[in-house]
């Protein structure tokens, strides 16, 4: 029997119709109900709403030396509004157009106080992100011609610093591509819980693989990579408990080990919620 999704909001209108929860959508992936939380169907019915309600993606309109630039002076440690600070210094100077720019001219520009809504502060990682800026930039600014999409994610992993998530993040907000994927522990939970990715994989280092799986689940259900990334965050964000609730449920379905836990282990162990979640 088939599902419909049928939506209607102030933003418009929108219906579809799903499979029947036990198809397949390839092997070990089930479409699920749309009630049952976290299937694919459960997850299509979200990113539909998602597109009635929230603008597409969008191009940055920033150049790929400055999205990179952005990229490599924010991260762990550094709150936004000083990231975004110390990036306009850096475009103002000119270090994302100027060939030859120093590591020691990068550091004295990062070291002068930043203005961070209205009051002067110091970028405690300046001569840390200057040793980056001046490794990556002669190669950005002299980057070849490219057609947006994995290819540019693949070379710019190759310069120093540049992993393949903050790659993927640069080349989303640099050309808006849905040819990549911002993977996260938890788009990783909600894999593993469907039977999108082995129990072992993880996003460090398994990034490309994960990717690709990721990916030919969002062709299969019809939603762009940004739409699925999108109401994923927006649910654990939401409510922490979900995100906990992904982290029981994988710890309670673990393959069994040499030694079979006891009836009274397993009762301490399972989540009262599992019922409700599907699984392949």
């Amino acid at each position: 029997m088939t599902q419909i999704v049928a939506i209607v909001s102030r933003h418009g209108s929108l219906q579809r119709e799903l499979p029947d929860p036990d198809q397949l959508l390839f092997a070990g992936v089930r479409w699920g109900a749309l009630e049952e939380f976290p299937t694919p169907a459960y997850w299509t019915q979200q990113a539909l709403k998602h597109r009635l309600e929230a603008p597409a993606v969008m191009a940055s309109g920033r150049s790929l030396a400055e999205e990179v630039g952005a990229s490599l002076l924010g991260g762990p440690g550094i709150p936004a509004a000083v990231g975004l600070a110390a990036f306009a210094r850096m475009r103002e100077r000119g270090a994302f157009v100027q060939p030859g720019v120093s590591e020691s001219t990068l550091t004295e520009w990062l070291s002068e106080p930043l203005d961070v809504q209205g009051k002067p502060l110091g970028f405690r990682f300046a001569a840390q992100k200057a040793r980056h800026l001046a490794a990556v930039m002669p190669a950005l600014l002299s980057a070849p011609d490219f057609e947006a999409g994995p290819d540019v994610r693949n070379w710019l992993m190759a310069l120093p610093g540049v992993g393949p998530k903050s790659a993927s993040a640069i080349v989303r907000a640099w050309s808006a591509c849905e040819e990549v994927a911002l993977l996260d522990t938890h788009l990783l939970r909600v894999g593993q819980v469907i039977g999108l990715f082995p129990r072992k994989l993880t996003v460090e280092r398994h990034y490309l693989e994960a990717e690709a799986r990721l990916l030919k689940l969002c062709a299969a259900m019809d939603v762009r990579p940004s739409e699925l990334e999108a109401v994923v965050a927006a649910e654990m964000s939401r409510s922490p408990e979900t995100a906990r609730f992904l982290v029981d449920h994988l710890k309670a379905t673990e393959p069994a080990s040499r030694a079979a836990p006891s009836a009274k282990a397993r009762a301490i162990r399972e989540p009262e919620q599992i019922a409700l979640v599907f699984t392949a």
